[in-house]
């Protein structure tokens, strides 16, 4: 499912337009992105949590040439899916 069927579904089962069911995913979309970046988790219950996480620096090595390369830390989102989100997936709900 790409972004523009998802819009499709949100407009059909609450009878709204597909621009106001676009603009409702776009804020969605934006509002998570912001508060992940300002360090605040978002928590849905039963679906999952958006959150940002440090990744250490690290040194590697490079397979093709052998040469040892360094890895800067960084910080990236992650999310982590709640507890119907996985029963639900597999099956168990």
């Amino acid at each position: 499912m790409n972004k523009q069927q998802l819009i499709e579904i949100i407009a059909e089962e609450n009878a709204i337009t597909k621009d106001m069911a676009g603009r409702a995913v776009n804020t969605m979309i934006r509002t998570i992105i912001q508060s992940v970046k300002d360090g605040d988790p978002v928590v849905l219950v039963g679906f999952g949590t958006f959150r940002q996480v440090e990744r250490k620096g690290r040194s590697i090595r490079n397979p093709h040439t052998g040469e040892s390369m360094e890895v800067k830390s960084k910080t990236i989102p992650k999310f982590i899916p709640g507890t119907l989100f996985k029963q639900v997936v597999d099956g168990e709900k």
